[in-house]
């Protein structure tokens, strides 16, 4: 029987490396994401894919996934948390609005996703959760509240892991630095045609130079396979040096 997987933000970005590795390692599927228009961009080229379009956000939303898969699959594998959101700026320039918005997404994500999901994920083998962070929990960035958020992953990740572990769940966050997937574009932080000259100015604060999806999707292989299964509750900072680097 194929392992089931089930990925938040699996239509552009780190989301669909990530979603192409899980294919290539045999797993069937599931991904879901609020942008239809991405969506029946790839649909075509990801056939196999189980694509659903909702706003993660929205509770109902994901128990409509979990009605789905309990009638096509019976179980979850793997469940990534990767959908997120960035508004730049501090106390002074953010709104109500996209502070709101950001934690709903960001972190509100995840707490629906593991409660509706935990009944399929405890019927999965060697199951295991991974919470996509970021550096910017150790370390204050563009945006306070994407900060607070991450960081609020972070202490997720280690309450869900000492929950869970008497199931024998493992959950794990990977904190990423910037890595080359056009997340500052997706997010409307910079224009498509200056993003080669962003990546190229803060790759000087990156002992190693910006990452690749790879680097990153390489290591989440490795925290949902049999090789990791005495691995959870830990935030693994992937980031080249930059968090060092001060």
């Amino acid at each position: 029987m194929k392992k089931v997987a089930v990925i938040t933000g699996g239509t552009s970005g780190l989301g669909l490396q990530i979603v192409k590795e899980l294919l290539n390692e045999k797993y069937k599927v599931y991904s879901i994401s609020r942008s239809i228009d991405k969506i029946e961009k790839i649909r075509e080229e990801f056939p196999e894919v189980e694509f659903i379009c909702g706003d993660v956000s929205k509770h109902y939303v994901i128990e409509g996934l979990a009605r789905k898969i309990e009638e096509q699959e019976k179980k979850i594998d793997v469940l990534i948390n990767n959908a997120g959101i960035i508004f730049a700026g501090g106390i002074e320039t953010l709104s109500y609005e996209e502070w709101n918005e950001m934690f709903n997404v960001n972190v509100g994500a995840i707490f629906s996703c593991v409660k509706i999901l935990l009944p399929l994920i405890k019927k999965g083998t060697n199951s295991s959760i991974i919470n996509i962070s970021s550096i910017s929990s150790k370390m204050t960035g563009s945006s306070m509240a994407y900060s607070a958020c991450k960081a609020s992953v972070d202490m997720i990740t280690k309450s869900l892991a000492k929950e869970l572990a008497k199931y024998n769940i493992r959950v794990n966050s990977v904190n990423p630095g910037i890595i080359n997937t056009g997340f500052q574009v997706h997010n409307n932080l910079i224009g498509e045609s200056d993003y080669p000259k962003f990546l190229n100015d803060i790759s000087e604060t990156y002992p190693l130079g910006v990452g690749e999806a790879s680097d990153v999707y390489n290591l989440i292989c490795f925290l949902i396979s049999d090789k990791a299964k005495w691995i959870t509750g830990s935030n693994y900072i992937i980031d080249g040096g930059r968090s060092v680097n001060i």
